[in-house]
């Protein structure tokens, strides 16, 4: 009998260090920590300084952080954890449009002269959009 209730408890002390494991495990809540002003915040001059920000969080802190840092601006238009940009390019090509495509942009409206772009465009892709030889300018979209 002490055998089968000290085999009990042994049970239910494994169980309870197993629960209090799984407590610990619990993901912890995304915060941004501000890495100061390093020059790569300024690595890709057709973004500009908050965009470039954006980018540098999210090559060294990670999408969420940065779509977290990004947000800290309630004017800033989002969707589904994309940013709403304004991209300008130097000329109307088509196949421009399937680059874009191509870094998971997802196209709102082109303009009749097809060099203003309105996008949704995911963190990871703001470091791509900057070194593209085609694009003049990207701007954050307010919200309407």
């Amino acid at each position: 009998m002490s055998k089968l209730v000290i085999s009990l408890l042994l049970i239910a002390a494994i169980c309870l260090c197993g629960c209090i494991q799984k407590e610990e495990e619990k993901e912890k809540p995304v915060a941004y920590t501000d890495p100061g002003y390093p020059n790569t915040y300024f690595a890709h001059p057709v973004l500009g300084w908050y965009l470039n920000k954006t980018a540098y969080i999210d090559e060294t802190q990670g999408g969420e952080v940065a779509f977290l840092f990004y947000t800290s601006d309630p004017l800033l238009s989002t969707h589904e954890g994309n940013l709403k940009l304004k991209i300008r390019t130097l000329e109307n090509k088509p196949e421009n449009l399937e680059v874009l495509r191509g870094l998971g942009i997802d196209i709102l409206t082109v303009s009749a002269d097809g060099t203003t772009i309105i996008c949704y465009a995911p963190t990871n892709s703001l470091h791509d959009i900057g070194k593209l030889d085609f694009v003049k300018d990207v701007s954050s979209e307010k919200q309407e």
